[in-house]
């Protein structure tokens, strides 16, 4: 099943998204995404060819983006979560951007968009500013066990993102 979301999203992009069936009305990832994006203002006034690519994707690929698809297994929540991600990364003379767009997720989440960017900060010789901006869209939260659920999935992304900082200063330091 995971196989056929991945081949079906980069014949046809986000447009391919599963459509989420586990709820009274049938929840679009596609729709979420778009939806998601569009309320990114740091998308439109900073990097609106990035969001182009984001929505646009396989029609739009500029030579400057690097991209894979990967899966992760992640301890989330009260289950296992099994995550597909589209990681994208775009080196250019201002800044470099790393952009994860969640295509997929087995539990609570219907879509997810990470960003990292990178700046340089001519006035601190070799150093940066290092942005993240993290969005999702979640399911599955509400009901007798939501309180719970919900509290375990804010910790697991605030715990996720404080390691993924660490990590990223830990190898910066080296």
């Amino acid at each position: 099943m995971a196989l056929e979301y991945v081949k079906e999203y980069l014949e046809g992009g986000i447009e391919r998204l599963p459509v989420y069936q586990d709820g009274p009305r049938p929840t679009s990832a596609a729709n979420e995404f778009r939806t998601m994006v569009d309320r990114m203002p740091e998308l439109s006034t900073f990097m609106p060819d990035l969001r182009q690519y984001l929505l646009e994707f396989p029609r739009l690929r500029p030579s400057s983006v690097t991209s894979f698809l990967y899966w992760q297994d992640v301890q989330f929540g009260l289950k296992p979560t099994l995550r597909i991600n589209h990681l994208s990364i775009r080196q250019g003379a201002e800044e470099t951007v790393v952009a994860s767009k969640m295509l997929y997720a087995s539990h609570y989440f219907r879509t997810a968009l990470e960003l990292r960017v990178l700046v340089p900060d001519p006035a601190r010789g070799q150093g940066f500013w290092l942005f993240t901006v993290s969005r999702s869209r979640t399911d599955g939260l509400s009901g007798f066990l939501g309180p719970l659920v919900r509290s375990r999935v804010r910790s697991g992304a605030r715990e996720g993102a404080l390691a993924a900082l660490r990590a990223t200063k830990d190898r910066l330091q080296q």
